[in-house]
């Protein structure tokens, strides 16, 4: 039988040892029940109210002092959302915002009403906010805490019924202590133009409750922890001391994630926003680390934002999404860097919690099922807890013209997340925390041991017979832990006994290296694998990047492609490289500013540059179908401006940037074209095609700015004229006409200009045009050009007249001149110019 080498064991560092238990006071506590020292309870919550509310006030100056130095001036103003006259004082609602705050921090919602008269009747609108000022949740809890626990000290409960008695008092009074003073400094404001609003105010029955529940739960904790070391009992451990070990766990686990992360968002907070963020660091801090908390420990919180519009059309935006896990789309690059870190946070926290869990509990068997159900339970209540403490919420609703609600939240499903870190720790305790142990200094294994809740030794009994992970026997305090009270929360919370705090040898040291060396590995292995998918990924700045270049080479079809905008085929006539390649003035440069991607959706900044102008436009991107590798961002919400053109004559088809353009105006006999189409940034040249031979209009350039809103293009009037091909067929056709009419032998020739009258027969009738008139080609109403004005022509007419009898004639010769304007109708025909004269 071999031996095995000698193994130096050491026992870890056990908890101070505590001064023997002191019997109670026998001048108190003889009673069960002793009225006369209810006011202790009463003073407990009169001292942890003020505590909240110095605090509260200290956290309203500074941030108001924050916001003011922002904007540059003593007072901070509401950018002109209220009449200055109307508005109270920021600085004078320092007590009034104070009392709100103590009361949210216990679950209290703000709520207000505005109600008044306007020209269509009566108008009402109803607001409301909630959120956990988890820093003023924090000292009141503190300060209930410590408060009962002097209390408990100074004046002994003589028996369990007398010290519950204490702690309801303590919880009736905060409670009314909360909410009474929350209501008596609701915040007013003054009525105004017939409009009165409701005090805002954040007491009510679920806050009413919640502060008693939190009043008295915590002085009965404090106290009782007080009271056991006070009256040591030999029996079992009672079941609220069985809560030590996993109430433990999750504080230290808790209060290690903060240590760190509390400086570092309040440092970057402050670096980025300046001396608004610094200043207001203490209200939001515990807020945007518990959000960061949950996302570091692969949680879910949940956006929600809708608005409705109901006044001037419905009209109902929405956003709904879950910021889950760790990568570079959760919310940009630096809030993916920010959960990179609190993902590594989270994991060096749970070896710390593991290594807590060892030292406090001893090394206990995997086979006992029971044994693995305290701290993962204990992280599922923290899930659940962190609920309604991380819930912030808005709404508002004016009954017939506006309406919003607004959210953020860890997802439902988060406390099960937390259930299974919880089990991670529990395997990291039983598994990993053994072999780290050694390397851990003895002061920290002490401080383990003894914090948050300081254990008290307190007599067990061995069983032999128990095995340890390793395979030693071992006593029962090595297999179940021993039994005992603790500060706060008693029994099992002694420090193991007996369970070795191994050297390694040589060999144990190799096997340590090696395996944290494969540890290391899967760790590199796995951040490496999922920065690689993340480099790899497009993100949205590069669809949005692709977007404008094409842009700016000209390619239309590539744009197209990439916007995929809801358009019909018919209304793309300007979106083809024939038309957009032609423009001039198009996006010149572009540099991508910024990008933000929430859950399914993104929103990239990018600043263009066009004809040495600037404009920052965000494009609003989202997932569609999304891989591993590959989201397949599409672009969505980019509307196109139009590119609007009128004529003064109905036109069939236009030319833009000389490419023939169909307008679909048939009707020869209307007023006039409209004509409208999406089109790209850049400037067009609009006119009538070479194609129409008989209209003619002088072309105009059109831009097409860059930006939505801030310069939209003019429209473009064309005046149309005869073009000169028809001037030329008109002028042809008239002189035809007039030269037919030279040789016409009537005095008043049909469809003429000119004519003259004569009394009696008349023979021999001889024209002859001596001056040539002008006339002018003028658009009708009907869609037909017309021939007036100008200059008169002169035509001259010789015959011979007959005045009297027809039996007996006698014929006399005459001469006449006559003015005569040109007058009559042009229209085009199957292509075709016909020109009538008509003698009005």
């Amino acid at each position: 039988m071999s031996q095995q080498p000698s193994v130096s064991t050491p026992a870890i560092p056990e908890p101070p040892q505590q001064r023997p238990a002191t019997p109670p006071d026998p001048h108190h506590g003889s009673a069960l029940l002793d009225p006369r020292r209810l006011w202790a309870g009463a003073a407990v919550s009169v001292a942890s109210y003020l505590a909240a509310f110095v605090f509260s006030i200290a956290l309203v100056v500074l941030s108001l002092a924050g916001i003011a130095a922002g904007q540059g001036t003593l007072a901070p103003a509401l950018d002109g959302a209220l009449p200055a006259q109307e508005t109270p004082d920021a600085w004078s609602q320092l007590v009034q915002l104070a009392a709100q705050l103590v009361a949210m921090a216990h679950l209290g919602a703000l709520d207000t009403a505005v109600q008044g008269t306007v020209f269509f009747g009566t108008l009402r609108g109803d607001a409301m906010g909630y959120a956990v000022p988890l820093t003023v949740l924090l000292v009141s809890a503190l300060g209930v805490y410590f408060g009962s626990r002097v209390a408990e000290h100074r004046i002994p409960s003589g028996a369990r019924p007398q010290l519950l008695l204490q702690s309801a008092v303590t919880g009736v009074v905060y409670s009314l202590l909360v909410n009474g003073l929350a209501a008596a400094a609701a915040v007013r404001f003054p009525g105004s133009n017939g409009f009165s609003v409701k005090p805002i105010s954040a007491e009510n029955p679920w806050s009413l409750f919640v502060a008693f529940v939190f009043g008295a739960g915590l002085a009965a904790v404090s106290r009782n922890g007080v009271y056991v070391r006070r009256a040591p009992s030999a029996g079992p451990v009672p079941p609220l001391g069985k809560l030590n070990l996993p109430v433990a766990a999750v504080t230290v686990h808790t209060v290690l994630f903060s240590a760190i992360a509390v400086p570092a968002a309040w440092i970057t907070a402050a670096v980025a926003g300046g001396w608004t963020a610094l200043l207001s660091g203490p209200l939001w801090i515990g807020n945007g680390v518990g959000y960061s908390f949950v996302a570091g420990h692969l949680g879910g919180v949940r956006v929600f934002m809708e608005t409705s519009q109901i006044l001037g059309g419905q009209e109902s935006r929405s956003e709904d999404y879950t910021v889950y896990g760790f990568g570079a789309d959760v919310a940009g690059a630096s809030a993916a860097g920010a959960a990179w870190g609190a993902l590594a946070l989270a994991l060096v926290c749970t070896v710390a919690t593991a290594i807590a869990v060892l030292l406090r509990r001893g090394r206990v068997a995997s086979a006992d099922v029971l044994s693995w159900i305290p701290v993962p339970a204990a992280f599922l209540v923290l899930g659940l807890l962190l609920l309604p403490l991380l819930t912030a919420q808005a709404g508002f609703d004016v009954s017939g013209l506006a309406a919003g609600e607004y959210l953020v939240a860890p997802a439902w499903w988060s406390p099960v997340v937390f259930l299974a870190w919880g089990l991670l720790v529990e395997v990291c305790a039983r598994f990993i925390a053994p072999s780290v142990l050694p390397f851990v200094p003895a002061k920290l294994q002490r401080l383990a041991q003894v914090l948050p809740f300081a254990p008290i030794a307190q007599p067990a009994t061995s069983h032999a017979g128990a095995t340890v992970p390793d395979g030693t026997p071992g006593s029962d305090s090595q297999t179940h832990g021993p039994s005992g009270n603790s500060s706060g929360l008693a029994g099992d919370g002694a420090a193991p006994e007996g369970m070795p705090a191994r050297e390694l040898s040589a060999k144990g040291k190799k096997r340590l290296l090696v395996a944290l060396s494969a540890l290391g590995a899967v760790v590199v292995l796995t951040v490496g694998s999922l920065v690689v998918v993340n480099a790899v990924k497009a993100g949205p700045d590069k669809l949005v990047g692709e977007y404008v270049q094409a842009l700016v080479d000209g390619d239309a079809e590539k744009a197209l492609a990439i916007l995929d905008p809801d358009i019909p085929n018919e209304d793309r006539e300007l979106l083809t490289n024939k038309v957009f390649g032609a423009a001039e003035n198009r996006i010149e440069g572009f540099s991508v500013i910024s990008g933000k991607v929430s859950g399914e959706s993104a929103v990239v900044r990018v600043e263009l540059r066009q004809g040495g102008r600037k404009y920052e436009q965000a494009f609003s991107l989202f997932k569609s179908r999304p891989e591993f590798l590959d989201d397949h961002w599409k672009l969505g919400g980019s509307p196109l401006q139009r590119i609007s053109i009128s004529a003064d004559a109905p036109v069939p088809a236009l030319s833009v940037n000389g490419i023939a353009v169909a307008t679909g105006q048939g009707d020869t006999s209307a007023f006039g074209t409209n004509f409208s189409l999406p089109a790209f940034p850049g400037s067009y040249t609009v006119g009538l095609p070479e194609s129409e031979k008989h209209l003619a209009a002088a072309e105009q350039q059109v831009l097409v700015p860059i930006g939505a809103a801030g310069q939209a293009p003019e429209t473009a009037r064309l005046t149309v004229q005869a073009s000169e091909s028809l001037r030329t067929e008109t002028s042809r056709q008239v002189a035809a006409a007039l030269a037919a009419c030279e040789k016409s032998t009537e005095l008043e020739p049909e469809g003429c200009p000119f004519y003259v009258f004569a009394f009696g027969d008349v023979r021999n009738v001889k024209w002859s045009v001596d001056a040539e008139p002008d006339y002018a080609m003028q658009r009708s109403f009907d869609g037909a050009w017309r021939l007036s004005g100008g200059t008169p022509g002169e035509a001259s007419v010789s015959y011979e007249r007959n005045a009297f009898s027809k039996t007996r004639p006698e014929w006399e010769k005459e001469t006449k001149k006559v003015d005569f304007s040109v007058r009559g109708s042009v229209s085009v025909v199957a292509d075709k110019v016909v020109v009538k004269l008509s003698r009005f």
